[in-house]
């Protein structure tokens, strides 16, 4: 057996390789697939040359190279005129109108009586005058015929009945509609509630030069000067502690230490507390009196003055419950004498009584200290224009 050897190409040396010549591709050897190649360029030039000869074709085949003028239009010629004859006009009258079946019987003047039993054969002719049961039968008589042949029947609130069964009930004699309208109709719960209030009227005028006027509803404030007590009427006095200016806020018309003289009421009753005060004149410090007659009322313009009310329970209630001590007393007295002790134990149970009905006279105090921050409600516009003028400075 013969030993083969296979020649393996052993690796070259370095010095062996040359490396001067130039690389050069090898040929494709592979053979191509298709037996032709195709040319891009060639085929987009064929496409637009078929392109073009199809649209050719197509536009020959719709005739747009022809001839492109439209069909002449002859006018029509005008309509002749014809004279307006009113006579030759045929319009429906009246007589012609179609009529509604259902429409009410019209009544003319005429009426025809019914044949007498003795005169079958004849009719006699009505006097033009009728009288006035003739004219209520006829009225009847239409209102029946009106009802018959309406599709809708009117009926009353309380018989329910139709207007011609009325008629027919009331033998012609209906009830005249201005009699009814005449009379007197009374006014339900519906109809009172609809009344509203009269609208005044009332028209509006300028107040005059802001410049010099206080106007009603400002708030002025003040501290009280003196103090208040209410178990008598008395009088108060109050100081403005800064400028009171004009309406607009330009001028000073009350300058700060202006005076206000008041009076208050006395006799708190039960459950009060706060004392009512009435302002009646202010004096500035330059001179300028002018009657205010304004309410005093604290900072927030509740009406009245608050302060510390003195209710006096132990002035009220104190001696009656010191008599209620002493006839527990008695009582236990009496029950340990006997009979004879009935009539002292009554004596203390009378006066306790009396003293507790003369102490509910007593009425509750309301001190007002000095130094107490109030304020005064305008209630009526102050005019200064009359003290004062205004110049540029």
């Amino acid at each position: 057996m013969n030993d083969r050897h296979f020649d393996v190409d052993a690796t070259p040396d370095m010095n062996e390789i040359d490396r001067d010549a130039a690389a050069v591709d090898r040929p494709n050897r592979i053979p191509s697939l298709t037996p032709f190649q195709w040319d891009t360029k060639k085929m987009i030039v064929a496409g637009a040359i078929g392109g073009s000869l199809l649209f050719a074709g197509l536009t020959i085949a719709a005739g747009v190279g022809g001839n492109n003028k439209l069909p002449e239009v002859k006018a029509k010629p005008p309509a002749p005129e014809v004279p307006y004859d009113p006579k030759t006009v045929i319009a429906p009258t009246l007589e012609t109108a179609a009529q509604d079946p259902n429409a009410p019987i019209p009544l003319t003047g005429e009426q025809v009586p019914a044949i007498g039993p003795g005169s079958p054969g004849t009719t006699r002719t009505q006097p033009p005058e009728a009288t006035a049961a003739q004219r209520r039968m006829a009225e009847a008589q239409a209102l029946r015929d009106s009802a018959r042949r309406s599709t809708l029947v009117a009926y009353s609130g309380t018989s329910g009945q139709s207007l011609g069964q009325q008629a027919a009930a009331f033998g012609g004699n209906l009830p005249d509609a201005s009699a009814a309208e005449g009379g007197s109709q009374q006014n339900t719960a519906l109809d009172n509630f609809k009344r509203t209030s009269a609208i005044g009227r009332t028209s509006a005028r300028m107040i005059g030069d802001r410049n010099y006027l206080v106007t009603a509803g400002s708030i002025i404030p003040c501290t009280l000067q003196t103090a208040m007590d209410s178990s008598v009427p008395g009088y108060a006095s109050c100081i403005v502690p800064r400028d009171i200016y004009s309406d607009n806020g330009r001028v000073v018309l009350m300058e700060k230490g202006t005076r206000v003289f008041g009076e208050y009421q006395g006799g708190l009753n039960r459950g009060q507390y706060r004392l009512f005060a009435m302002w009646s004149r202010a004096v500035t410090p330059r001179g300028v009196a002018i009657d205010i007659t304004s309410p005093a009322s604290d900072s927030l313009g509740r009406a009245g003055i608050g302060g510390k009310v003195d209710r006096f329970f132990w002035e009220r209630f104190g001696s009656a419950l010191l008599f209620s001590v002493l006839e527990d007393g008695a009582s236990v007295a009496s029950n340990a004498v006997g009979q004879a002790g009935s009539n002292v134990t009554r004596v203390p149970s009378d006066s306790a009584s009396t003293i507790l009905q003369d102490t509910q006279q007593i009425k509750p105090v309301l001190r007002v200290p000095q130094g107490t921050d109030l304020a005064i409600t305008v209630a009526q516009d102050f005019d200064f224009a009359q003290v004062y003028g205004l110049s540029l400075k």
